[in-house]
């Protein structure tokens, strides 16, 4: 087997604003495993919120790149060797869709799971002005499914502004951990009258335990708190949804392997994603097929929709071909 590398830039078609701060662009890796003339790919976004950049992705994956083509390592050892990060995740993804290709079965043979045609995905409203909030909203009268961005200075007043357009869409709302638990028991009952089904990550990680001072107004999704199984026991009884990214999982290997666990301790699945092209989303829309909860809008803002790899057409998803991934 031949590991190789690649580093790119993938532009945003307009900047993106969050709580932790406005994105333009992101570095992706790609991995491609190279073995009998077939070749497996997979990527990963790694993210400063996280404690990672390209730079230290590039040397992680370095660090067991010969050990994968001496053979002495595989996809499920690898689990052992490298930790839920960003690099696991694009090799994992690659020997996966090298196995497919040199098995001639599909992930979904190779899984068991369903291979669902469409998946309704959400659109996702960044942080923006009420009046930007309520004009973009007004075009997304087709979306299956909102996520609006909290955690500015105008949390309410945009919540209103897509109200005031979308008074019945599916909505729930993402906070990236800009809120304090007062701030969460205040504006959860306002959310909650206004129809937010979830509110996902209100608080910082290392907050987490605050939660139980919560009043439960409206049902709390962990994304940066939540990375793999070893995170489900400190989050029980504190979220009812996990959102599982392949990211934080370190591959689609631990993100299956999750999405069970989970299930079996009660709480309901999202699946979410950073930014990147059709190779990242792929593996991503494996995990959708399980999930309740899907955000997978990064081929709707990618400034060029060649990249993304997987249509979305602004409702649903739509399943990748064979030869992009898997």
């Amino acid at each position: 087997m031949k590991i190789l590398v690649r580093r790119k830039h993938i532009l945003l078609a307009q900047p993106f604003r969050v709580a932790f701060g406005t994105i333009a662009g992101l570095d992706v890796i790609e991995v491609t495993a190279h073995e009998g003339g077939k070749v497996g790919r997979g990527e990963c976004c790694p993210m400063g919120i996280y404690g990672q950049d390209a730079t230290s992705t590039l040397a992680e994956i370095a660090t067991v790149a010969p050990r994968l083509e001496s053979g002495e390592l595989d996809r499920l050892s690898l689990q052992q060797e490298l930790p839920a990060q960003s690099a696991r995740n694009a090799i994992d993804c690659a020997l996966w869709d090298l196995e497919a290709k040199s098995s001639g079965q599909t992930i979904w043979q190779s899984t068991g799971l369903q291979a669902p045609d469409t998946i309704p995905s959400d659109v996702t409203i960044g942080i923006m002005s009420p009046e930007e909030t309520a004009n973009f909203a007004a075009t997304l009268e087709d979306a299956s499914m909102i996520k609006l961005k909290l955690g500015g200075d105008s949390d309410l007043e945009c919540l209103a502004a897509v109200r005031s357009v979308l008074p019945d869409a599916r909505l729930f709302v993402d906070v990236n951990a800009g809120w304090t638990l007062d701030r969460l028991n205040e504006a959860a009952p306002i959310l909650a009258d206004a129809g937010v089904f979830m509110i996902e990550q209100p608080l910082p990680p290392e907050d987490d335990l605050l939660l139980d001072g919560y009043n439960r107004a409206v049902p709390l999704c962990a994304d940066e708190s939540c990375h793999d199984r070893s995170d489900l026991a400190r989050l029980a009884g504190r979220f009812d949804y996990i959102n599982i990214k392949l990211d934080k999982t370190g591959g689609l290997t631990e993100a299956l392997a999750l999405a069970e666990a989970a299930r079996v301790e009660g709480f309901r699945l999202m699946v979410g994603c950073m930014l990147g092209s059709g190779v990242a989303i792929a593996p991503a829309y494996v995990v959708a097929s399980l999930c309740d909860v899907v955000d997978l809008d990064a081929p709707l803002i990618v400034k060029d929709p060649a990249d993304a790899g997987v249509h979305h057409d602004g409702r649903c998803l739509h399943r990748f071909p064979s030869e992009v991934w898997g």
